[in-house]
């Protein structure tokens, strides 16, 4: 026990050493253990001062403290670096910088944002994992006012069943934005795991500037707070999500559009609108206002007249599709298919500029006895049309009938022994592709009887023309029949189409890195002389200079 104070006083030393490199948090304890270790070696040394002091004795503590100084060198580098958040980049792409429209997203959040990962335990190895935690790290570094977790579903299931509807497919990553506001929680979840993606979900979650949209009233339209199959309660629900905040709205012959209303929304008349109530919602739109029509089939001269000036042809056509099933297993497996003629259609093809649309490529929207929603061929000055949603293409294999077309003779569905080829007439019918939701932008600089607005000279006034009214009640929602969970594609084809009339919905261009190949390419030639060194010679000149010091101390020290 003659060494006990100096094997005590290096282990505590050592101790204390390494709790301060790898402590989370600072605290005092790992420095009184190294202070009270570097006592103990002191009192060592000068109780042993003779021993201490021969030449063998003294290289020995020499190079422990040597070491020792070596480990609180890194210790002090360490913790400079874990103070000083300074990162550089250098992949030839800037792979690892922030968009500088990203950058800016952060430095202008004013209210705390966390994102919050779901990622499973079991796939935290991956370098999926390790990619988006190392992105999410950059975005914390940019902003104080930006945090974020890391949650595991499968161990904290109660948190995984408050996001359910958000999160991805069993086993898939999700990063959704989450932001307090008004008492109110604001979530959003990221299209992607990329910066493009997350960014998205920053800005969406971020800008939730109070939206007022006034429901048309006195048409028999669908009934805003109604709880009925055909309501639209759960819209309104989803409407306050958004922060958009959903009244009903009566226009009468000398009533005029409320002052704070950014939307006007008719969903589902029975009866034509008043020359009063088009007067006042085409000068809404000329003042910047968001109008959204849900239109089921029907005769409305009235909106079919005053809708031509703002560039929509409406003839009253339903949409059919023909659906394609097979009977029994052996005909699906034979490929002999049975079609036969339904008002209940999907959307085949979505614009892919639109930002109501582009993010709803993959999704299933059907709509249930639509109307065609055609434009003028030659829309007026200064207003622009867009084809949001269309029908399929094409026709059936074998056959003369189109996939889908808009007939003028619905009721011909209900006749007994109708078939395809009777109900489809090539001359009064329009074959598919068949456009069944619509957007004009109309610019108040340059449509007549435009008024822009001074504080913002760029804003337009926008329209969203649907032809079917069901998809937004309760029951069209909801799938099963108003009884199982929440349709996506119904829902934010919806609520993309309100948050565009109030300009909510932020263009934002950016784009991934590109990630640059950084692999080492070697050929065989290369990889024999690589195996060599690692093998031979960097072991061999490891071992030719320790021979070499050991032998210079024996000639010159001992």
């Amino acid at each position: 026990m003659k060494h006990f104070l100096l094997i005590l006083g290096i282990l505590l030393i050592v101790i204390g050493g390494l709790f301060i490199f790898v402590a989370e948090t600072q605290s005092l304890a790992p420095t009184g253990i190294a202070i009270v270790g570097i006592v103990l070696v002191g009192l060592y040394v000068i109780s042993n001062w003779q021993q201490v002091a021969r030449r063998s004795t003294f290289f020995g503590l020499n190079a422990i403290l040597m070491s020792l100084a070596f480990v609180a060198i890194l210790s002090v580098v360490y913790l400079i670096a874990q103070n000083r958040e300074v990162t550089w980049d250098f992949t030839p792409t800037g792979k690892y910088t922030l968009d500088p429209q990203t950058a800016k997203i952060l430095e202008n959040l004013e209210q705390p944002v966390d994102l919050l990962l779901f990622f499973s335990s079991n796939a935290r190895q991956s370098s999926s994992y390790v990619t988006v935690t190392d992105l999410l790290d950059e975005y914390k570094r940019h902003s104080d006012n930006l945090d974020y977790e890391t949650i595991d579903p499968e161990k904290e299931y109660e948190r995984a069943i408050e996001y359910a509807a958000d999160l991805n497919s069993l086993g898939q990553p999700t990063i959704i934005a989450e932001m307090e506001l008004g008492g109110k929680t604001f979530r959003e979840k990221a299209a992607t795991l990329d910066q493009e993606g997350i960014s998205n979900a920053i800005m969406k979650v971020s800008h939730r500037e109070p939206i007022s949209a006034y429901f048309l009233v006195g048409n028999y339209e669908k009934e805003l707070n109604g709880e009925t199959l055909t309501g639209l309660a759960l819209l309104n629900k989803f409407l306050g999500d958004e922060n958009i905040q959903a009244n009903e709205l009566r226009l009468g012959p000398s009533s005029e559009v409320p002052d704070d209303a950014d939307i006007i929304a008719v969903v589902g008349p029975e009866e034509d609108l008043s020359d009063d109530q088009l007067g006042a919602i085409k000068n809404f739109v000329l003042k910047g206002g968001g109008v959204f029509f849900a239109l089921d089939p029907g005769e409305f001269p009235n909106i079919q007249l005053r809708m031509r000036e703002l560039g929509f042809e409406l003839p009253n056509k339903t949409v059919i599709e023909m659906e394609v099933s097979y009977r029994s297993i052996e005909d699906a497996l034979s490929g002999r298919a049975s079609a036969s003629p339904t008002d209940k259609v999907e959307i085949a093809t979505f614009d892919a500029e639109n930002e109501i649309t582009k993010q709803l490529s993959n999704s299933s929207l059907r709509f249930t006895t639509a109307r065609e929603i055609e434009t003028l061929p030659v829309p007026p000055d200064g207003i622009t049309m867009t084809d949001l949603a269309k029908t399929a293409d094409g026709q059936l294999s074998g056959t003369n009938l189109p996939r889908s077309w808009a007939t003028s003779h619905p009721e011909r569905m209900s006749q007994a022994g109708v078939t395809a080829e009777n109900l489809f007439d090539p001359d009064e019918d329009n074959r598919g592709p068949v456009a069944v939701a619509v957007a004009a932008e109309v610019d108040l600089n340059a449509v007549s009887n435009g008024v822009a607005d001074p504080d913002n000279p760029e804003k337009k006034g926008k329209i969203v023309m649907v032809g079917d009214s069901d998809f937004l009640t309760n029951v069209g929602l909801r799938a099963q029949g108003g009884q199982g969970g929440v349709l996506r594609s119904h829902h934010d084809f919806a609520l993309n189409a309100f948050n565009w009339l109030a300009g909510q919905v932020d263009l934002i261009t950016i784009r991934e890195k590109e990630a640059d190949n950084t692999s080492l390419i070697l050929d065989d030639a290369m990889q024999k002389k690589l195996s060599v060194v690692l093998v031979w010679v960097i072991p061999a000149v490891i071992a030719a200079i320790g021979f070499i010091v050991v032998l210079y101390r024996r000639l010159y020290f001992v």
